[in-house]
């Protein structure tokens, strides 16, 4: 029989839902949603009712999709109140060689908590006597055995709030998820022949940096630079209401294109009548362009000093302006690749792009790697036993 789960991205331009459904040990995506966010920053609530009524209607279209009432989810968070920290914790094993008892041993280790936090924790990898790293250490020996796991802490005061949104919705959340966390587990596993990678999720309201050195999660920060700026430019100089200047964004400004055609807008007048005008494309690419250099040129400032070759790979709504590609390897001499749901993954072609990358890597955390619990053992598997030798230091 098959068991159906929902998860639900709160962000700051979009409301996503999928509904996905378990059979035995295989999942599918069975129902989609996605509307505009309203009332709602990414930070703060502005208009309770608006921000509900968007939830709702993407929730809505989901359930119509999978004919299924969603009645518990997953909730997605992309927005800076999220941390993630490195934690480390060790079990002195004098020689021995690793047994399963072990690994529950070091793994029931507890750690200091914020009781202003939600806590998340998740198995990164092991160290043995700080030199070898491994996703699997069953059967080899050492002295110290280390496991490192990624923290992701949310505010309490951000889940009491989505609570009481939910409550209202007559939906129980079952837990609270991260972008970070699901990008760094699905980029490790599914990444196989690349062990250094810079993630450039290009959001609406920010950029997230994640950078994975040696198949680990070596830096992580999000700037408010999102491509939301872009917009704001183009309504600023030519007087256009948001909306049309987030569709010339993403659909009319190449910026490859070197024709000069020309674009009629209407301009935004409050009362009055609709007025339309005729700008070159030139204009039009020039603003983003400019946007573009100041952005990527922070970007590329907030990067920690590397001499190691690393790929570049960009995602979020963002990475769909038009050449984006080519622009990023003729400002900046570096190839890129889009991440990008698979097409067979049940996502409807029309909103399968990088800006549901999101929620499709947190439906693939959820359904491949879970948050640590006592039966985390028997997701190990004793034939994988890669090691990486790297000396500590290098990981810090």
């Amino acid at each position: 029989m098959d068991s159906y789960k929902t998860i639900i991205e709160i962000g700051s331009f979009s409301i996503k839902t999928v509904i996905f459904s378990k059979l035995g040990k295989e999942s599918s995506i069975i129902g989609t949603g996605k509307t505009r966010t309203r009332g709602y920053t990414g930070e703060e609530i502005e208009n309770f009712d608006d921000f509900i009524d968007s939830i709702k209607n993407s929730i809505v279209q989901a359930e119509k999709q999978a004919n299924y009432n969603i009645k518990d989810t997953y909730i997605l968070i992309t927005n800076q109140t999220v941390q993630i920290k490195k934690i480390q914790k060790d079990l002195n094993l004098n020689g021995s060689i690793i047994e399963k008892n072990d690994l529950r041993k070091i793994s029931k280790i507890k750690i200091d908590k914020n009781k202003n936090f939600h806590y998340n924790i998740y198995t990164s990898h092991y160290k043995l006597d700080d030199k070898l790293i491994t996703d699997n250490p069953l059967g080899l020996n050492c002295n110290k055995l280390s496991i490192v796991s990624l923290v992701t802490m949310i505010e309490i005061k951000q889940i009491n709030l989505l609570n009481n949104i939910f409550q209202k919705l007559q939906i129980k959340i079952l837990n609270y998820l991260d972008s970070t966390t699901a990008y760094y587990f699905y980029l490790k596993n599914k990444v196989k022949n690349k062990t250094n990678v810079v993630l450039i999720d290009y959001g609406f309201k920010n950029i997230n940096i994640i950078v994975i050195k040696n198949k680990i999660l070596h830096f992580q920060k999000k700037i408010p630079q999102g491509s939301k700026k872009i917009s704001k430019d183009l309504v600023h100089i030519h007087n256009i209401s948001f909306d049309f200047a987030e569709k010339l964004k993403i659909s009319t400004i190449d910026l490859s294109d070197t024709r000069n055609f020309t674009v009629e807008i209407p301009i935004w007048e409050e009362f009055g009548d609709n007025k339309k005008k005729n700008v070159g494309h030139d204009n039009l690419k020039e603003i983003t362009l400019a946007r573009l250099d100041e952005t990527f040129e922070l970007v590329f400032k907030s990067l920690p000093k590397d001499k190691n070759f690393y790929s570049y790979v960009f995602t979020g709504g963002g990475s769909k302006i038009k050449n984006l590609y080519n622009y990023f390897r003729t400002k900046f001499g570096y190839d890129i690749q889009f991440l990008e749901p698979p097409k067979s993954c049940g996502i409807p072609k029309v909103l399968n792009d990088g800006s549901v990358m999101s929620i499709y890597s947190s439906f693939w955390l959820l359904t491949n790697k879970s948050a640590d619990k006592e039966d985390f053992i028997e997701k190990i598997d004793s034939f994988s036993n890669k090691i990486w030798y790297k000396r500590f230091v290098d990981l810090l």
